[in-house]
């Protein structure tokens, strides 16, 4: 064999196997948690995300502990981003695609109240406005957008469910 047949050999094996990576599917655990289990980031939503924050804040200390609302909503969205971009890097199959879609329409709404009505309210907090004016606006939240987040994530829970069991992936549900 002589050299230049080596490096041609090689050249193909290299090939071959930047192919075969390309077309390598995630499995079905891979889709659950990018799409469904990594929801469970944004589950908090309205009141109920920003009662976390002042668990957070309670049950928090040392020098890494954020301090400021705005801040930890930004940490927030992006993870949030983070997570919208792997379930976008999935490839869809006719299995999985509805799933996906949900996925996407959740982070995308959440995000999109993240950035605009749950920053308000967090601007708030760190101004120290009135809790009455604060608590007007969380009221304000809760009536309107609440419903939609909840009707996104029991689809995309009630599809994630149905997967699941499809596919023999274990899935542990936590009392609400």
């Amino acid at each position: 064999m002589t050299l230049q047949s080596i490096r041609i050999y090689v050249l193909m094996v290299a090939v071959l196997t930047a192919t075969a990576c390309k077309f390598q599917q995630n499995s079905p655990k891979e889709y659950f948690d990018q799409a469904a289990l990594n929801t469970n980031d944004i589950s908090r939503f309205g009141t109920y995300y920003f009662e976390g924050y002042q668990k957070y804040l309670k049950s928090t200390s040392g020098s890494g502990k954020v301090t400021s609302c705005e801040e930890y909503l930004k940490n927030s969205i992006s993870r949030a981003e983070n997570n919208l971009e792997k379930v976008k890097q999935l490839k869809q199959t006719t299995e999985t695609r509805q799933m996906l879609e949900a996925s996407i329409a959740l982070y995308s709404y959440v995000l999109t109240s993240y950035k605009s009505e749950h920053l308000e309210i967090a601007r708030m907090i760190d101004m120290h406005e009135p809790e009455a004016q604060i608590n007007q606006e969380l009221t304000s939240l809760d009536n309107k957008p609440y419903n939609a987040f909840i009707d996104k994530y029991n689809k995309l829970w009630k599809l994630a469910s149905k997967y699941a069991k499809d596919n023999k992936i274990e899935v542990e549900e936590m009392p609400f």
